[in-house]
């Protein structure tokens, strides 16, 4: 019997960040209610699958932000992608999220959501979706099942 106190085996059983559902509450999980009060973006680096491999917050986002500055941290996100990547273990995908303290889906959120879109597409690099986190939660923007 190993007495291991980290298996890395474990993340195969992780359920797939490409069910929104699960995205979300993952958001939930890790997205804490002083990072929504200080606003900020979250990226879900995931494998080719959709499992989680690194949550990272950004709290220094511009409010608001130019459209340089939004394809400025998109493309840092998409190059992670890119470096990380490999033909062993396919591409990483990303789940991104705007956090802020609260309100529906803006018209500055759906700004962010294209350029995702486009940054994503432009680097090949799976989109697995795109979501709003506030102090009431998170929910998932509509976007194109498994974009890239």
């Amino acid at each position: 019997m190993s007495n291991k106190t980290f298996d890395l085996d474990a993340r195969t059983q992780m359920p797939s960040l490409y069910d929104p559902d699960v995205a979300n509450d993952a958001l939930e999980a890790f997205v804490e209610p002083d990072d929504r009060l200080a606003g900020g973006l979250a990226f879900l680096f995931c494998d080719a699958d959709g499992r989680l491999l690194q949550p990272v917050l950004v709290a220094d986002v511009p409010d608001p932000p130019s459209e340089e500055q939004r394809w400025t941290a998109i493309r840092w996100a998409t190059a992670l992608c890119e470096m990380v990547s490999d033909e062993h273990s396919g591409p990483l995908g990303l789940v991104m999220a705007m956090v802020r303290e609260t309100g529906p889906v803006s018209d500055e959120d759906r700004a962010w959501h294209q350029v995702a879109l486009e940054a994503c597409a432009e680097a090949e690099v799976p989109l697995i979706g795109m979501h709003l986190v506030t102090l009431d939660g998170a929910l998932v923007l509509p976007t194109a099942s498994r974009a890239a």
